[in-house]
């Protein structure tokens, strides 16, 4: 038997389709639309995720040519930020406003600056969707009305494929991870958060876990994609946390990197550690129980490398809407001489507000701009800005769990390709980082949750262990000389947002955002 595992990503869909030990026979990819019609708008639409994932399916089955009878289940991973609104039939009545969306951003602030303490108490600590929940019930209460319950990508996509109706929506536990109305004990949703914030708890699906069988393949999903009609549907997990899970990532103590749309920093905890109501550190629930994941991010951190590339270098032609092939190669090589520090040039990554700690108002610049600076430097400096936030994130979560003592870095995503990236980061963290061998790390995981579910695949934990996806035969090392250089510039980084940097933001955020009341 095999299973098929879908990751909804912010940049694209990929599928995959895996055996029961885990290996993934082939996948497929199709970049996805990111639509943003004005500064701080940035949305997708859901249908077209649909679309994909059937067209997607159905590539991967003609490359194969594996009988679709002999594919016993799917789950779908999907993103963690931003929600969708249904009706009663399942249907869309809201765009997906992404997690780079930032139109909620005013209520995140005021949740954050007004509940941080019982936020604290009884969540995984990072409020990203509520805000977007109580911004349609403030901004748009004739939609929120109509609004049957506020569901995920991949529940959304999951519970079309299925025909499920809005009284079937559901989330699983992983996902509950960053909406910050959530009650960690009883891995459910917290009447308390919601009743102090507004929010209608009725309008929120129900939580499963990421194993549980959801729904069977329609007759009419099947004909769009070539399975089976009744191919069983497992209600899958966060996108995170299924690579996690396909990355083998069980072992405690273990420092793991994501260089995607967002740069993620892990660590595999088997506990929760609170400093204070204004930890820089949040968590993720395992899909394997009693294990967590804690972790600093930049949203967007990825993104900010697609923006430079597309608006500034010439490599995204609008009409047809794609970008032209080996944009990040060509700048890639003019950036190699360039020394540590970028010639005095630091960039700020937090296009969409800073998350860890968390502070909405922060924006995006370069600082220290001088006329030899090139187009390379700047594409440099987001580099190093980004490692300078790895640096800081590894501080912090090693600082929380002292008796961990690692040193590596096991890196995947696009921008792990990146040889020069990786060298960056070693550099900067003092971290020795081996890219994974492989970039199917969410398809896998999510494979290997449809086989659970279906019960082909015995034991999650054993499969995961037999999973090595380091690649040990390029080691990225870091240089003490340029350490030495970036230590001076990431205290210089680490400052900036002490000073009167941080309150200009917030004066430019105060100009746009305007006053309100929860």
């Amino acid at each position: 038997m095999y299973f098929i595992g879908v990751d909804l990503g912010t940049n694209g869909i990929k599928v995959g389709i895996t055996d029961k030990e885990g290996h993934v026979i082939e996948s497929s990819y199709r970049e996805t639309k990111l639509i943003s019609p004005k500064p701080g708008f940035m949305e997708q639409e859901p249908q077209d995720f649909i679309t994909g994932t059937l067209n997607a399916i159905r590539d991967i089955l003609k490359k194969t040519k594996i009988d679709p009878g002999m594919i016993k289940s799917l789950s779908i991973d999907g993103q963690m930020g931003g929600v969708i609104g249904i009706d009663s039939e399942y249907e869309s009545i809201t765009d997906f406003n992404i997690g780079l969306d930032a139109r909620s951003e005013k209520y995140d602030d005021y949740i954050c600056s007004n509940f941080s303490k019982l936020i604290m108490s009884k969540t995984y600590g990072s409020p990203r969707n509520a805000p977007k929940i109580i911004w349609w019930k403030k901004e748009h209460p004739d939609v929120y009305k109509r609004i049957k319950k506020f569901v995920m990508l991949n529940s959304y996509v999951a519970g079309k494929l299925a025909g499920l109706k809005s009284k079937d929506a559901f989330i699983d536990y992983t996902l509950l991870s960053l909406f910050g109305i959530e009650d960690i004990k009883k891995q459910d949703w917290s009447e308390d958060i919601c009743d102090a914030l507004g929010i209608d708890i009725e309008k929120l699906p129900g939580v499963v876990r990421p194993w549980d069988i959801v729904g069977k393949l329609t007759g009419y999903a099947a004909d769009n994609c070539g399975l089976k009609e009744g191919t069983l549907i497992a209600a899958g997990a966060a996108d995170q946390v299924a690579g996690l899970l396909g990355a083998g990532l069980i072992k405690t103590g273990t420092l793991f990197e994501v260089a995607g749309s967002s740069t993620v920093q892990f660590l595999v905890v088997d506990k929760i550690v609170r400093h204070g109501e204004d930890d820089s550190i949040f968590y993720m629930p395992s899909i394997i129980p009693g294990l967590f994941y804690a972790f600093n991010y930049v949203n967007g951190g990825g993104i900010c490398l697609r923006w430079f590339r597309d608006e500034f270098m010439g490599y995204y032609d609008r009409e047809k809407g794609l970008a032209k092939a080996n944009g990040f190669k060509a700048i890639e090589r003019k950036i190699k001489d360039i020394p540590p520090g970028s010639e005095g040039l630091i960039f700020i990554p937090y296009f969409g507000g800073r998350q860890c700690p968390y502070d909405t108002t922060l924006r995006g610049a370069w600082i220290g701009l001088k006329w030899g600076h090139k187009i390379e430097h700047l594409y440099r400096a987001i580099l190093e800005a980004l490692a300078y936030n790895s640096r800081l994130a590894f501080d912090n979560l090693l600082s929380m769990f002292p008796d961990y003592k690692p040193d590596q870095v096991i890196i995947t995503g696009g921008g792990s390709k990146s040889d020069i990236w990786n060298q960056i980061k070693a550099d900067v963290t003092g971290f020795k980082y081996l890219r994974a061998k492989d970039f199917e790390i969410n398809i896998r995981g999510s494979g290997i949750i449809a086989g659970f579910g279906a019960g082909e695949i015995e034991d999650m934990v054993a499969t995961a262990a037999n999973i090595d996806i380091a690649d040990r035969s390029m080691e990225f090392l870091p240089d003490p000389k340029n350490k030495d250089v970036y230590d001076r510039y990431c205290d210089t980084f680490r400052n900036l947002f002490v000073n009167d940097l941080a309150k200009t933001f917030r004066a430019l955020f105060k100009q746009t955002s305007g006053g309100f009341k929860l």
